[in-house]
Order: C-alpha cells, then structure tokens, then sequence
C-alpha cells in the first residue's frame, strides 16, 4: 500500500493512498491480476491535526488502475475538485 499526504491545498490537506487487489481467481485456481484502488481523506490546519471530517465524494465512474501512482494521482485530483466545489459553495 501506497499513501502520501499534499498540501496544503486552498488550506486542506490531502491523504491519499492506492492499495493493491486480486480480482477473483481463475478457473485455474491462481490469484486474478492486481489491480490498484484508491482512497482519499481530506483534514484541516495540518497533516497531523485531529480535527477532521468525513464525505462521501463522488469519484466518477468505477476505475481500476495499472500503477499505484495512477490511484493516487486520481484521488487527489477528485479531493480537489471537491474542494473547490465546497468552497464555492460557502
């Protein structure tokens, strides 16, 4: 498992982190291929601040990535853009 944190950005900063996972096994009986999925948190103030919240945040359609970095650099992206969304809603 991937993770890193960015930030600030627009005064969040962002956890994101990929992790790896099988898809169901073959009809040989081996592990399906890895594939990478992402997760992303968002906190005020600081990466180490206990002060946080949680969202459910549409990440667009359903994505399978190659690469660790393809998932973190996608969850990142959607973390900003719901960002943006939030402040321009205030």
């Amino acid at each position: 498992m991937a993770e890193r944190v960015t930030g600030p950005y627009r005064s969040y900063y962002i956890s994101a982190s990929a992790r790896l996972v099988h898809a169901h096994e073959g009809k040989d009986g081996q592990a399906g291929a890895g594939i990478y999925v992402g997760s992303v948190s968002l906190g005020q103030g600081g990466p180490d601040n206990a002060r946080h919240f949680e969202a459910l945040v549409n990440l667009g359609p359903e994505r399978r990535f190659a690469t660790e970095e393809e998932a973190l650099a996608h969850v990142e992206q959607a973390a900003r853009d719901y960002i943006d969304r939030l402040l321009q809603s205030t």
